[in-house]
């Protein structure tokens, strides 16, 4: 079965043939380490990301199994996906004026949010660290903070640092992405982290982040909270651990956007 649709940095991946291996298995999704690397196989009911291929029928994965990328296919699982006519998925982002306006709203919507679970011990103090380090501008300091930080196959910190670094591209625009790639780059942490910490430096996230950025550009409050309920539904607490970054990456003025002095305000 053909997959449904590939984010942009899948097709990216499997533009490089080869054979790799089935990394982690979940109820809804696989991880697939291969040649050009790593992306996730998920059920037509998960959101899209970055990284993601959404296809249907593909069960039966194991860990360490191989998996094959040939020229416009993948095969796994004994099943050969066609790739080269999917429909190629890019997380749109807001104007960044628009966006800014919006600001406030996003930020009361966001301020009903789950907490993230970095506000338990033992890592409430590495957080405290994290958000001076971002209040000052010095978001490398951060991301060296937050990278790898907490348990799960993406960490808590770098799901905080991925909102921080998303919310900072939409607000900046185009123009911000190599310091971005810079600060995301400061993050030591696991393969898949670190690519999707490149792609939330290049304004690119789950599909409800995106919707979320362009309903409080657009002032629609209820579907601004509707898309922060889809977010924070995501895995054990990585939904809320994004949502905590997107709250203080969205808060810092935008005179000072990652340069210079902040107020002093919880964001998490």
């Amino acid at each position: 079965m053909s997959p449904v649709e590939l984010g942009v940095g899948a097709a990216d991946v499997l533009g490089q043939p080869g054979t790799g291996t089935v990394m982690a298995v979940y109820r809804r999704a696989a991880y697939l380490r291969l040649p050009g690397g790593i992306v996730a196989l998920v059920d037509p009911e998960v959101p899209l990301g970055p990284l993601w291929i959404r296809a249907g029928g593909v069960r039966g994965l194991e860990l360490q199994q191989p998996v094959v990328v040939g020229d416009g296919w993948l095969e796994v699982a004994g099943q050969r996906l066609p790739v080269h006519d999917a429909e190629l998925w890019w997380g749109a982002l807001p104007d960044p004026a628009s966006l800014g306006a919006g600001v406030p709203l996003a930020l009361d919507v966001l301020a009903g949010a789950p907490p993230s679970s970095l506000l338990d011990d033992p890592w409430r103090a590495a957080l405290g660290r994290a958000e001076e380090a971002v209040r000052r501008g010095d978001l490398p300091a951060a991301a060296a903070v937050l990278g790898g930080l907490g348990p799960g196959l993406t960490p808590a910190g770098d799901d905080a640092l991925a909102g921080i670094v998303l919310a900072q591209r939409a607000l900046a625009g185009a123009g911000s992405e190599p310091r971005l790639l810079a600060a995301a780059h400061a993050a030591v942490t696991t393969d898949l982290s670190s690519a999707l910490l490149e792609w939330a430096a290049r304004g690119q996230a789950v599909e409800p982040v995106h919707d979320l950025l362009a309903a409080v550009a657009a002032g629609d409050r209820p579907a601004a909270v509707a898309a922060t309920g889809r977010i924070a539904s995501l895995g054990a607490s990585s939904g809320a651990d994004l949502l905590g970054g997107l709250r203080l990456g969205l808060g810092l003025p935008r005179a000072t956007t990652l340069g210079g002095e902040v107020a002093n305000r919880p964001a998490f």
